[in-house]
């Protein structure tokens, strides 16, 4: 398995460093290059301070831009003129640090990055490395959680890495044990049987197929979310199906035409799904998006996977099994100098002491 995740690095860094990565993601300018760790490969991502359009390399849009967006989603209207300031008051200061040049380990440039069995012994050698090559730049590294990542979490720490808390994830440990025995979920299948769609693991998308993929896709998370999201192109879903990277779900009406998706990101044991979409125009009665939801969890369930399920739609998520549990970045700094350092480590009192506690609250 791990000379399969090795080969699936490989393909997936080198389509970007030949191609570009606007090629695959159109908001996103980030040079891709891979990075050795122990027996392990990884995704690395180095970007120079340019002002980014997405999350998946830039802690100024994670942190500032992406959060000013949510707040007209927030639960509790009374006390988002405060956070307003406060984020911007954050952002003027985090403007200082150069925060968006930075360098990313094992970032595959989604929502999510699955864990890998890292070396944790290998932690300061690596950060020695990448300091040495990169001596000018943040290092971080995404998508961490104390229930899957605690090791490779205490041996950052312990070599000067900081932990930032970025937002709230659902998981599921067993899908057939803890999801599959849940009313929600047995409504969900009962739909699923019941359907008029219908469903193929796609191993053979056409571009017409990637394109309507991406169609989908781009009606759920950019025009009803945040144009901040990457902005996938159908040559990214012909890569990640090509390499195995991503094994689409469709579900297609009569005529063919796809009217829900879901890209399955599996490496080893775990699996998430990044890329969701569906016909948002379609009557809600269909249940599009329990229908596409309910296609992962299968797969999920059949396969024996850990099922990261991302963050969102919290009751949905938790009727169907899943429990809460904070993802954090580690960012290194302590290479850099102070005028850099100093606005960095005001976001991270603001990120645990205000952040924190919010995202646990109303379970964001």
């Amino acid at each position: 398995m791990a000379d399969e995740r090795d080969r699936i690095v490989r393909d997936y860094v080198t389509a970007f460093a030949r191609d570009g990565s606007r090629h695959y993601i159109a908001n996103l300018g980030t040079d891709v290059k891979m990075l050795a760790w122990g027996e392990h490969l990884l995704p690395l991502t180095v970007n120079n301070g340019e002002r980014a359009e997405t999350f998946v390399c830039s802690p100024r849009v994670g942190y500032i831009d992406y959060p000013l967006e949510e707040l007209s989603r927030f639960p509790n209207r009374h006390i988002v003129p405060a956070l307003h300031g406060i984020i911007s008051i954050v952002g003027a200061v985090l403007s200082l640090s150069d925060v968006d040049r930075v360098v990313h380990l094992n970032n595959w440039m989604m929502s999510t990055n699955l864990p890998v069995a890292l070396d944790p012994t290998l932690v300061t050698l690596q950060t020695e490395q990448l300091v040495a090559h990169h001596p000018k730049h943040l290092l971080a590294m995404r998508s961490l959680t104390r229930r899957y990542n605690a090791p490779l979490i205490d041996a950052l720490g312990a070599a000067g890495w900081v932990l930032l808390p970025s937002r709230q994830v659902f998981l599921v440990d067993d899908v057939a044990r803890d999801s599959f025995k849940r009313r929600d979920t047995r409504r969900d299948d009962k739909l699923w049987r019941q359907g008029r769609l219908t469903v193929e693991e796609g191993e053979a998308l056409s571009t017409a197929d990637a394109q309507r993929i991406v169609t989908l896709y781009a009606m759920l998370y950019l025009d009803k979310y945040s144009r901040l999201n990457p902005h996938y192109t159908a040559e990214f879903v012909m890569l990640t199906q090509r390499i195995g990277m991503i094994r689409y779900l469709v579900l297609r009406d009569e005529n063919g035409l796809i009217q829900g998706f879901g890209g399955m990101h599996r490496l080893g044991q775990y699996a998430t799904m990044p890329l969701i979409g569906y016909n948002t125009l379609a009557p809600q009665n269909q249940g599009l998006y329990r229908l596409t939801f309910h296609a992962g969890s299968l797969y999920a369930a059949k396969h024996g996977l850990k099922f990261n399920m991302s963050s969102g739609a919290t009751a949905f998520k938790r009727t169907r099994g899943a429990t809460a549990e904070m993802e954090f970045t580690a960012y290194y700094l302590r290479h850099l100098p102070m005028i850099r350092r100093l606005p960095f480590d005001f976001l991270r009192w603001i990120a645990m002491n205000v952040g924190m506690p919010l995202l646990a609250k109303y379970e964001l």
